[in-house]
């Protein structure tokens, strides 16, 4: 297996040793805590073919009814205290 070498600074490898668990290399840590990349052309593909039951569809209508009400959830709030 080919390997690559990387520098860390100290903060990093001492959250890197907090997650480790047992004999586990830091490889299989870091592949455990950091999750691949989302690929968003398979996954909206996946939501194209979905059929959703009623009560999914309504559960989602409801949480974006929802979140419209509060003037565009979380961004809208995120942006705001930038400013």
């Amino acid at each position: 297996m080919a390997t690559k070498t990387i520098t860390i600074d100290i903060e990093a490898y001492a959250r890197l040793k907090r997650v480790q668990k047992g004999k586990e290399s830091f490889s299989q840590t870091i592949k455990r805590v950091v999750r691949p990349p989302l690929d968003i052309d398979a996954w909206l593909e996946r939501m194209r073919k979905a059929r959703l039951s009623p009560e999914a569809t309504a559960a989602i209508e409801r949480q974006v009814g929802g979140r419209r009400s509060r003037g565009g959830g979380s961004r809208s709030r995120r942006n705001s205290e930038r400013a």
